[in-house]
């Protein structure tokens, strides 16, 4: 039985959704209240002992990473979506670590000071430091996890977006997808990290056309339409 062990929609349980959706296998969605951090408590914590979330689960075994439990759907259940040739394979997965670091964290960064007041962003962050055998972040992932991001910051997060958005615009002037001729990994993960910045920061999105034809292409596929109700979260800071 596979299991995704997720919160709310941020964009790593909403590329496995996705993913999993293409695969046509049923799964068991496990909710984890991460405002609560139920991440860093049992049960969650016997899978994932630094509070990882997402968490894909198949046939007991636990992946925390939800790039390489990306890579896993399609190795195991969806071929269609890694591509068949090795250099486009090669080229989806450095795209999708290249756009992840860029995005990631950055997105993460303005969602979460965003989107919640400072009150709550300070009570949360005493209760995080409270956790027994938590792993602080380092570099660019500390800074996120600061979650009180001096405007200079803010502005870095923004460039660091419009690098990414800018490589991606540029991959579509040959094509409808990323990464070959074909619908692939490379749009699943990169969908999912789009979609979230177009929740903050809508006209980074708007000023780039290719790309925001793409964003639709992607969200009318079956897989990724049923999610387009559902409001964007960002990861708090872990």
């Amino acid at each position: 039985m596979i299991r995704l062990h997720a919160g709310p929609a941020t964009a790593d349980s909403v590329k496995l959704r996705i993913a999993l959706a293409e695969t046509g296998r049923p799964y068991e969605r496990v909710p984890v209240d991460t405002a609560a951090l139920a991440n860093w408590r049992a049960p969650h914590r016997a899978i994932a002992p630094q509070g990882q979330v997402p968490v894909l689960e198949d046939q007991g075994l636990a992946m925390t990473d939800s790039g390489f439990a990306l890579q896993y759907l399609a190795e195991a259940y969806a071929p269609n979506l890694r591509p068949a040739d090795p250099w486009h394979w090669y080229e989806t997965q450095a795209l999708l670590q290249r756009i992840e670091m860029a995005i990631g964290p950055a997105v993460n960064l303005i969602g979460w000071r965003e989107t919640e007041d400072a009150d709550t962003r300070a009570a949360f962050r005493a209760a995080l430091a409270e956790v027994p055998g938590r792993e602080k972040p380092a570099g660019w992932f500390a800074v996120w996890a600061d979650a009180e991001a001096s405007e200079d910051a803010v502005a870095n997060a923004v460039e660091k977006i419009e690098g990414a958005l800018d490589e991606l615009e540029e991959r579509l002037v040959s094509g409808d997808w990323l990464v070959g001729d074909a619908f692939s990994l490379a749009d699943i993960g990169a969908f999912a990290l789009v979609r979230a910045v177009r929740a903050v920061r809508p006209g980074l999105v708007a000023a780039r056309p290719r790309l925001g034809a793409w964003l639709a292409r992607v969200a009318a596929r079956p897989a990724a339409a049923a999610l387009e109700s559902e409001q964007v979260e960002f990861s708090p800071p872990g």
